[in-house]
């Protein structure tokens, strides 16, 4: 729970939320209630939208991980906007697919954005992951990214 407060700070910011769902910041009401639901998944499965936490401060700065979409796996990731472009989205992405592949077996996982959120595009391409499908949400065309050896039959947006 000592985490609520700085993670409220992030999705706050109409900057950070911009690309997130309806584009609206959220409250503190939003942070707490995902990291109580996190927490809870970190106890039933392990798996969850893991923490990122800076090195130097020890501060969160965000998350990156998974979650359930829609009955998918969904991989996701969010930063406070003071880190982005500085290599730290794509670190911890990496470091999460690793755990999630190797200590939990996840496969077929998706990731989505924006097609205008070219920093969230960009991760997900230099993970390995290819777009395989758009669709419509929130009034937007949203674009669903994954890898291709995880759908062999294609996939259903």
């Amino acid at each position: 729970m000592t985490d609520v407060d700085a993670y409220a700070g992030i999705v706050a910011d109409p900057e950070v939320m911009r690309y997130i769902g309806d584009g609206k910041p959220r409250g503190r009401g939003h942070a707490e209630a995902f990291v109580r639901t996190m927490m809870r998944h970190q106890e039933e499965r392990g798996w969850m939208r893991f923490a990122i936490e800076h090195a130097a401060s020890g501060h969160l700065i965000g998350f990156s991980g998974f979650d359930e979409k829609d009955g998918r796996l969904d991989f996701g990731w969010r930063l406070g906007r003071e880190f982005w472009g500085g290599g730290y989205g794509f670190e911890a992405c990496s470091a999460a697919l690793w755990v999630g592949r190797t200590s939990f077996g996840l496969t077929g996982m998706t990731a989505q954005s924006y097609p205008e959120n070219a920093g969230s595009v960009r991760i997900m391409q230099k993970m390995g992951m290819s777009q395989l499908a758009q669709k419509q949400e929130n009034g937007r065309t949203l674009v669903v990214y994954g890898f291709p050896e995880d759908f062999p039959r294609g996939f259903d947006a």
